[in-house]
């Protein structure tokens, strides 16, 4: 076999395979495999095909991946380091073994299928969610699944299996060729704080607007409105509890832009919304403020919603078919580009899960769609330092390619919950060191939410990457709501809290922020990165945060950083870009290439150059979720390189003050594309000076 032969930048390439398993060194089992071969050859086995891992001497090229096929030997997922899964006969990857650009051949072996948070089950019987290699043979693998005694098992959309058996019977069934991956079934609820009855604030009178009561005021959307961006021609679409009626006739007059519904839940015939949740939800993205007289209103109040309808009435939950193509896919079949989620697990925080690398391949074949989802309201100071612990993003949050919205504070001092941290349901153990416990839930523009869920994920990406306020929100109330959320407005609004009401706030940003793309800086179809990277590039970093500076200061460096990401929504900036470089780069970067933009900086100024990129999904058995690597530089005339070498995160942002005066290199680089479209992987950038 001839393989190009491309230099590993990493000392370690080519030895280690990072698997949730463990580090894993294949010589022993490659070593026995090759042994094995002329065996196999003797018995007839020669030509069975299965999944075997390829881990090669260097980086992968596109090449590399071509000659494998030549071979009979198909590619389907990369593992780090330099690893390719592949399905061949055990004939073909004991030949690839023979070649010396390949550093070890092992077959896919059953123990590295399985979630280690299966082990932490406390029962002996399970609910697990199975993902298959290909959707093709996922009937074949169902029908041997439910020959196993004691496994009831069924389909659930492409790739996907739910099986409901003991713990014993994992490690039978992983031995299952065709089977990638098994982790228990995530239970997905909404990511709104509840709040008991007794914690709200009453009042006798609908107390005045202010502008702040729905969230857009600190988002600085008003002036986005006053230059002719409100989301006019962009189609949000968004999967929730439903929304009001159900009937589009029918609708809060608020919600007179929803043009369209699916009832998804299983067993639900209507997309209404019992629960109230996804039309607070609504009229946080699209709400017109008919009611208010435009008071309350929705960031793109000009833009129109598709709705999936999640909620299940016999689950009396959120219960879907977990499938973004049946999610995602029809309201993009319907025109939507931007697609919000205020839901997610938090079984397994800041886990790269398969639903979460379902998320990611969704947008990795549809580019122009960006999926925006709440990080979770799992913020808690356990440690009882007086500062929110990390590591706490719910999936599928947790994907590279979304948009993961963490929680500020919105500032409104009468209604909704008006209460000291510490004196919430559960305040005392989550909150109940200063400064926290004595904070209320929305009296600081630059504070964080103590609820929202923070970063890193497990391993290292910097989540979330942007918040909005998410704490006493004023929106929509469903006319079929039985309960009240966080107290009424008058009658036909709500309060809320939770990610789930930064979440919307987000997505009607972003509808803003395309149609300024699309209108003003000429990008017929933006993609799902621009408009990542705009919204990040131009974001307000809340540093320190607000309890100051000290021991217990809430954000502990500037931007970015795992409690506020990128900063929070500025719509000022984020549709005034006027003297920005934008670029949308649909055909990308190969291995070892590079691409660069000239930039000249007067002297005392600085430049902010911001780096997105839609990866390749990342195997849910791998310990490392980033596939494909591009890394941003800045070089000055006289050599000097500024760069963070970022290996782990899809996004890097440089913020370089007081440069002498003079042309800078923007440079992006292909560090590493094993996983590319064509080899190459499409990126989008920002420049400023400031």
């Amino acid at each position: 076999m001839a393989f190009s032969s491309v230099s590993s930048t990493p000392a370690s390439a080519g030895e280690i395979l990072r698997l949730k398993a463990g580090e894993i060194r294949l010589e022993t089992a490659s070593k026995q495999f090759i042994a094995n071969s002329a065996k196999d050859i003797l018995s007839g086995r020669s030509n069975a095909e299965q999944y075997f891992i390829l881990q090669f001497a260097g980086q992968i090229s596109e090449s590399d991946k071509a000659e494998l096929r030549t071979q009979g030997i198909e590619p389907k997922t990369y593992l780090p380091d330099d690893a390719l899964i592949v399905k061949a006969s055990r004939r073909n990857a004991a030949a690839a073994a023979l070649s010396p650009e390949i550093s070890a051949v092992a077959p896919y072996a059953a123990e590295w299928k399985i979630s280690p948070d299966i082990f932490d089950i406390a029962q002996d019987h399970g609910t697990f969610m199975i993902s298959t290699f290909d959707d093709a043979l996922t009937d074949e693998v169902l029908n041997e699944l439910n020959l196993v005694p004691g496994v009831q098992a069924h389909r659930s959309g492409q790739r996907g299996i739910i099986a409901q058996m003991s713990l014993g019977n994992v490690g039978r069934i992983a031995r299952i060729e065709g089977i990638e991956w098994i982790q228990t079934l995530p239970v997905f609820i909404t990511f709104d704080l509840p709040m008991a009855a007794e914690f709200i604030t009453p009042s006798a009178t609908v107390p005045p607007i202010t502008g702040y009561e729905s969230g857009t005021k600190l988002m600085k959307m008003e002036n986005a409105w006053k230059r002719g961006f409100s989301g006019k021609g962009q189609v949000v679409g968004m999967a929730d509890t439903g929304v009001d009626t159900g009937i589009i006739s029918t609708m809060h007059p608020d919600l007179s832009n929803v043009v369209k519904g699916y009832a998804m839940g299983y067993g639900s015939k209507t997309w209404e919304d019992i629960n109230g949740h996804g039309t607070h939800v609504c009229g946080s993205v699209i709400g017109t403020g008919a009611v208010s007289n435009g008071g309350i209103r929705g960031g793109a109040y000009n833009a129109t919603m598709v709705v999936d309808g999640l909620w299940s009435p016999i689950m009396n939950n959120l219960a879907f078919k977990t499938d973004f193509n049946i999610i995602v896919g029809k309201p993009y079949a319907d025109g939507a580009r931007i697609h919000t989620n205020s839901w997610g697990s938090p079984q397994n925080l800041g886990a790269y899960d398969s639903f979460a690398s379902q998320a990611d391949a969704y947008m990795w074949e549809n580019p122009e769609m960006l999926m925006i989802f709440a990080a979770g309201n799992s913020g808690v100071d356990a440690n009882k330092d007086g500062r929110i612990d990390e590591g706490s993003v719910s999936s599928p949050g947790t994907a590279k390619n979304v948009l993961t919205v963490g929680a500020s504070e919105n500032l409104l001092a009468e209604g909704g919950i008006q209460r000291a941290h510490g004196t919430l349901r559960g305040g005392d153990k989550n909150w109940g060191v200063e400064p926290i416990k004595s904070d209320t839930l929305s009296n600081n523009a630059d504070g964080m939410a103590c609820f929202s869920s923070r970063g890193p994920t497990k391993d290292g990406r910097l989540k979330p990457e942007i918040v909005a306020p998410g704490t006493n929100i004023v929106s929509v109330l469903s006319t079929k709501a039985k309960e009240k959320m966080w107290g009424e407005f008058g009658t036909d609004y709500v309060f809320a809290g939770g990610t789930s009401m930064a979440t919307p706030l987000t997505a009607g940003a972003a509808a803003v922020v395309r149609e300024y793309l699309v209108k003003d800086r000429g990008f017929a179809t933006p993609s799902a990165a621009l408009l990542k990277a705009s919204l990040i590039h131009t974001a307000k970093d809340m540093y320190p945060g607000q309890y100051g500076t000290g021991p217990k200061q809430e954000l502990p460096t500037r931007r970015p950083n795992v409690h506020e990401g990128y900063g929070r929504v500025d719509m000022e900036q984020a549709t005034s870009l006027g003297n920005a470089v934008l670029v949308d780069d649909k055909a990308g970067l190969g291995l070892n290439e590079t691409k660069g933009t000239s930039v000249f900086v007067q002297n005392g100024k600085g430049l902010r150059v911001t780096l997105v990129y839609t990866d390749a999904p990342g195997a849910a058995s791998s310990a490392k979720a980033l596939v494909n690597d591009l890394d941003v530089q800045i070089v000055s005339s006289s050599g000097k390189v500024y760069e963070k070498a970022d290996r782990t995160n899809n996004t890097e942002m440089l913020e370089i003050a007081n440069l002498p005066e003079g042309t800078y290199q923007v440079l992006v680089k292909g560090m590493n594309v094993p996983q590319g479209k064509q080899g190459k992987q499409p990126y989008a950038l920002l420049i400023s000076r400031y």
